[in-house]
């Protein structure tokens, strides 16, 4: 334990007292990369849960500013790609409007997938028909 640790005598038993920077010191060490709470208590002779404790007090600013502040990494925002427009389906023979070309449809009971050229007439009845 450090040297600068006070120990407060009452009519029941003997109370630690930790000064700030040893805190501050114990909590850092704590937050370390790879460090686990339990075993920096144990080496400092603590319970984990009043490290715990600390570090919360540590996060609220109990113990002065907190010296190293976010992390921030660097970032790059690239532009979307550029789609190829779309080329309409082929109207076919005699039809006004355009074919549908590769329709799967999902419904609760079944699922259609329909490859090539499918008309509007078509796709609706089939539509209602798996409604039903």
């Amino acid at each position: 334990m450090s040297d600068s640790l006070c120990v407060v005598s009452s009519s029941q038993s003997p109370r630690r007292r930790y000064p700030v920077e040893y805190k501050r010191q114990v909590v850092q060490e704590s937050m370390s990369a790879g460090a686990s709470i339990a075993r920096v208590a144990l080496a400092h002779g603590i319970n984990a849960n009043q490290l715990h404790n600390w570090r919360w007090q540590y996060r609220r600013g109990d113990f002065g500013p907190i010296s190293q502040g976010p992390l921030l990494l660097p970032v790059q925002i690239a532009a979307p790609p550029v789609s190829t427009p779309r080329q309409p389906a082929k109207i076919i023979d005699g039809q006004d409007r355009p074919a549908i070309s590769g329709v799967e449809l999902i419904f609760p009971a079944a699922r259609v997938v329909i490859h090539g050229a499918a008309d509007l007439p078509t796709l609706r009845c089939l539509i209602q028909a798996l409604r039903e």
